[in-house]
């Protein structure tokens, strides 16, 4: 008597689908304002020992406003779970280029509420319409993390020093190491402004100031400003026949 085949296995389940837990509304707006909190606190209380700790950092740091209320600046997690994480997992990469740094951290604080936005509604996937419109209400009701950190204190600071330390460069690239005053209004050099020397006193000054465009002094081979023409009796405006047009004789 033949011994009838074994039946075939039956088939595995299909694998369950990760199911996102249920969050109430209270409960996602309550995470959104401890993150939001958190990254806000980074930008503008906290923004120069975040500054510090970005440019002590020797690879690719994220941004991150945990729940707790607190922020942290560390790299990704090298070992991601299979399939789409969750985003909490993921922070705000920082990437800053040649951005000054007001650009840099008003940047920064754009990808933060893209961040946050992303979380609340990966939280809320299983909210009804009118759950999900009661969530989006209480998000609105607060300033994104862009309009607190340029509405702060720290913003205009930081704008008002990357103001002075622009001033200060234009300086420098001004005139080397001759003076960057004009001899005649006494404002400071400005890039892309022509400015003249006179031969006879060594000052420089704003062309505008003296009446001379670049153009003009192309064709003056010895420049006087117009105190030291005053100055000097007997001047021979042979010597530089546009001066004679330029001043008036003293």
């Amino acid at each position: 008597m033949e011994t009838p085949p074994a039946a075939a296995p039956a088939p595995l389940p299909p694998p369950a689908r990760p199911s996102t837990p249920s969050y109430t509304v209270e409960c996602i707006f309550r995470d959104f304002t401890c993150r939001r909190a958190a990254l806000i606190r980074a930008l503008t209380t906290d923004e120069k020992a975040f500054s510090r700790k970005y440019n002590a950092g020797t690879e690719s740091l994220y941004l991150y406003g945990n729940s707790d209320g607190n922020w942290e600046l560390r790299p990704p997690k090298l070992l991601m779970p299979p399939g789409q994480p969750d985003p909490r997992m993921f922070g705000i990469k920082l990437v800053r280029g040649n951005m000054k740094h007001p650009k840099w951290l008003a940047y920064i604080a754009t990808h933060c509420d893209a961040w946050l936005i992303r979380i609340s509604f990966f939280l809320g996937a299983n909210l009804g319409t009118q759950a999900r419109q009661h969530l989006s209400a209480l998000i609105n009701s607060l300033q994104t993390v862009h309009e607190a950190f340029v509405a702060s204190d720290t913003y205009h600071r930081i704008c008002h020093l990357e103001k002075m330390n622009v001033e200060i460069e234009d300086e420098d690239e001004g005139c080397g190491t001759e003076p960057t005053v004009c001899a005649s209004c006494g404002n400071h050099y400005r890039r892309n402004g022509f400015w003249i020397c006179c031969d006879e006193c060594d000052r420089w000054f704003h062309g505008k100031c003296v009446k001379v465009t670049a153009a003009q002094a192309e064709h003056i081979g010895h420049y006087e400003c117009p105190e030291c023409c005053s100055d000097k009796k007997g001047h021979d405006y042979n010597v530089d026949p546009l001066l004679s047009v330029l001043y008036k004789r003293y």
